[in-house]
């Protein structure tokens, strides 16, 4: 395998001529070899892919009217982003598509969009009436429909540049619980790696508490009370942001790579609880940790360089000996390519078996590793080894790699 030192000549060389105007292919010879365990084999029936289907939002539209309250205004949306986020932090609620049923709740979010556009005259007039009758009403991307002076806002300002949401807790009990920094500072993208984050609206000229402003100073939670009542606006989109969260596809947010405290689309679904916890005296959660513990901690290990098949072993004796399990994360690389040497030899097998021994859970951490995962096909579903042979050329370019066989 060519040293670093001849594959950035070549690139640079080939960056040179390209610039002064000639294409030039550089073609370097890697030697890849696949390492063969005795009489083993892949499995031998394939993989059988699920049809793809969308999940009906009305899978979500049963329930009690103590249950948070979702009045969809765009079945089109991310709104399963939203259930699933909701579901994970134990709060019940419905969806429905029929203002008339969903103000039989005393909290009420609509979602995604509040205008003229998705609702009728009547049922905006409804909502308009809601908060000041009582209820909690959480609008979603308020663009109109008249509902401005109820949350307590002038005109909004759309963007793409706002990258962060600060949260400010001496402004409502409602937000009062988050003071951790990261937590008080929720990032929405990383300005050095994108032009752009995802769409937000700054309400202008509030008449209501802030809750959090963007980082351009825009009002981007706002929370109007009325007496009993309140209404409250989010300038974003709660579905879209929390299933980028969850798919890790949301303008490279996070702020550390591992080990590190990233709360920020748990703090947008425990405001949305806090809300309706006070606007609901029948509102209840649903515990989500078992053994009704407080917490719950996942103790994880990648194993992926060849150090890491013997340290593994440190650290799964040290679980054992606290009466903890763990999940160990097995890089079963059998091909020697650009990313790094054969790692799962017969000395690391061992150690794997070992792991199992001791009541650690195995799992896959993929065969090649590949930086360029993301762009693999799905492949046909009876990929095994010693047959699939996924060959990394370079940090953006696998060769014979797909989603089926790295699993």
């Amino acid at each position: 395998m060519p040293n670093n030192r001849v594959m950035f000549l070549l690139a640079g060389l080939a960056l040179a001529l390209a610039a002064a105007g000639t294409y030039a292919f550089v073609m370097v010879s890697l030697k890849f070899t696949v390492h063969g365990y005795a009489g083993i084999a892949g499995p031998d029936g394939a993989a059988v892919v699920a049809p793809k289907g969308r999940t009906p939002w009305q899978r979500y539209g049963e329930g009690s009217d103590s249950r948070l309250a979702v009045l969809l205004t765009d079945s089109e949306s991310s709104w399963l982003g939203l259930a699933h986020a909701l579901k994970s932090f134990g709060v019940p609620f419905r969806i429905t598509s029929d203002t008339t049923e969903a103000l039989r709740h005393k909290v009420v979010l609509v979602y995604p969009t509040i205008s003229g556009k998705v609702l009728s005259k009547p049922d905006l007039e409804a909502l308009s009436a809601f908060p000041r009758n009582g209820g909690h009403l959480i609008g979603v991307n308020v663009l109109g429909g008249g509902l401005n002076e109820v949350f307590g806002f002038t005109t909004s300002r759309p963007s793409r540049g706002r990258f962060a949401m600060n949260v400010d807790p001496a402004s409502s009990p409602l937000v009062g619980e988050f003071v951790e920094s990261r937590e008080r500072t929720v990032s929405l993208g990383d300005p050095e790696r994108h032009k752009q984050t995802l769409g937000t609206l700054a309400y202008h000229e509030p008449r209501a508490r802030v809750l959090a402003a963007y980082d351009d100073g825009g009002a981007a939670i706002i929370a109007r009370s009325y007496g009993e009542g309140g209404a409250y606006a989010f300038g974003f989109d709660l579905g879209d942001f929390l299933h980028r969260a969850h798919h890790a596809r949301h303008f490279a947010a996070h702020r550390s790579y591992v080990n590190g405290f990233e709360p920020a689309a748990d703090v947008v679904v425990r405001l949305i609880r806090n809300i309706y916890l006070q606007g609901d005296p029948d509102a209840v959660t649903l515990g989500t940790v078992p053994e009704g513990r407080p917490l719950a901690v996942m103790f994880s290990f990648d194993v992926d360089a060849d150090s890491s098949y013997e340290y593994m072993l440190d650290y799964a004796r040290l679980l054992t000996a606290e009466g903890i399990a763990g999940t160990f994360y097995i890089q079963t690389k059998y091909v020697r390519d650009f990313n790094d040497a054969i790692l799962l030899d017969e000395n690391a097998v061992a150690n794997v078996r070992r792991l199992a021994e001791l009541g650690m859970e195995v799992a896959s951490h993929s065969v090649s590793h590949a930086d360029s995962f993301e762009d693999f096909p799905l492949g046909r579903g009876d990929e095994r080894y010693p047959d699939y042979r996924p060959a990394v050329l370079s940090r953006h370019i696998t060769r014979g790699g797909t989603i089926l066989g790295e699993l």
